[in-house]
């Protein structure tokens, strides 16, 4: 069984995919199996791949289903003891394995490991680097200093935004997919949904070196389906707000009285009665402050009331195509979005502005 497995979802990255490749080939781990999984490439992707000679990779084509689909089919082939992604258009630091696997190793209750990234264009040039929820922001934040991400806590600012980025940047055990299962069929969000269940259940570690480098082009934006994106944020604020341990009371040292009269000090370590509304206060404001939905807050009420955390299944039909349901919400969302004229990023396209903006700068246009 080899210590790590890396799953690289491909598609239509002919010019990127060797990179991608050889980074993970050539890591200082060398314990490692490499599942490439192209999801229907039209280009010369497999040709490409076909030419790379080394026993450790392996190359299951299928038709095109999708990343997370692509995703699922890599991990349920995986045999590592620890499993990462790459997406082809990105490309390892040389020691990534090797550094997030440490953390693994020696923080047992950690269940995810992320790094801050390296910021690159199509031709490899550096743009920067993003610092985890420090910069890159893929949403303006009316107060950020009252938010999620003026804490250092690393989960809570992940309710925020995915500041991690990619699923380029996760590496966990294979015993918590086990535990969790495979991603969710989301167009835009598979990832950001991923970290919130991995981080449900464990520990997330974020490594402050840019251990992987992370392309940015004019193809991968997704400005295409603002709606449906806007859509995905809201159903995944729906589906674990609910259950987030920055809203749960134990999480503030308190519980409810055996006999319902009230709120009553949890023991040693634990809050007085009187400071319960003080605490309260302050995450409040912190949510109030961190919840972000492109001026679409009645799909994320509507989404709510219909209790998706308590029903996985209607949660998981709302991401069907074809259901009535989301299609009313997706009309909503598309007329909001002609009436107020919104600016609408993503994760990945805030970050392809930020970046051509800073390109811009140091060749002085």
């Amino acid at each position: 069984m080899p210590e790590v497995s890396v799953i690289v979802p491909s598609y239509n990255h002919a010019r990127f995919i060797r990179k991608a490749v050889e980074s993970v080939l050539t890591q200082t781990l060398t314990d490692l199996e490499l599942i490439v999984v192209d999801d229907g490439s039209e280009d010369d992707s497999l040709q490409i791949l076909s030419k790379i000679q080394d026993p450790r990779i392996i190359v299951l084509p299928q038709s095109n289903q999708g990343a997370h689909q692509a995703i699922n089919r890599g991990l349920h082939r995986a045999s590592g003891k620890y499993l990462a992604i790459l997406n082809s258009d990105d490309y390892y630091h040389p020691e990534r394995l090797e550094k997030t696997c440490a953390i693994l190793k020696i923080q047992p209750d950690t269940g995810l490991v992320a790094s801050y990234i390296q910021i690159i264009d199509q031709a490899d040039h550096p743009l920067g680097i993003k610092h985890g929820f420090k910069d890159c922001e893929p949403w303006m934040l009316g107060r950020p200093d009252l938010s999620f991400r003026a804490t250092n806590d690393l989960k809570e600012a992940l309710l925020t935004e995915n500041y991690l980025a990619t699923t380029s940047n996760f590496i966990f055990p294979k015993a918590l997919y086990e535990q969790i299962g495979d991603f969710r069929p989301l167009r835009f969000t598979h990832d950001w949904d991923y970290a919130l269940r991995l981080t449900q259940i464990s520990d997330l570690a974020l490594l402050t070196e840019p251990l992987l480098n992370y392309r940015v082009h004019p193809d991968n934006t997704i400005r295409k389906d603002q709606s449906v994106m806007i859509f995905e944020i809201c159903w995944i604020l729906a589906v674990h707000l609910p259950t987030s341990s920055a809203l749960n009371e134990t999480d503030f040292g308190l519980h409810k009285s055996s006999s319902g009269s009230g709120w009553q000090d949890a023991g040693s370590g634990g809050l007085r009665t009187s400071d319960r509304d003080t605490v309260v206060a302050k995450r409040i404001e912190q949510l109030l402050h961190s919840i972000y939905t492109f001026q679409c807050e009645q799909v994320l009420i509507a989404l709510l009331l219909q209790k998706l955390h308590l029903d996985e299944d209607l949660a998981l039909s709302l991401l069907a195509p074809v259901n009535p349901i989301r299609e009313k919400y997706l009309d909503f969302i598309r007329t909001r979005l002609r009436q107020s004229d919104l600016p609408v990023s993503s994760n990945k396209s805030m970050l392809i502005e930020k970046a051509w903006a800073t390109a811009r700068k140091i060749i002085g246009h």
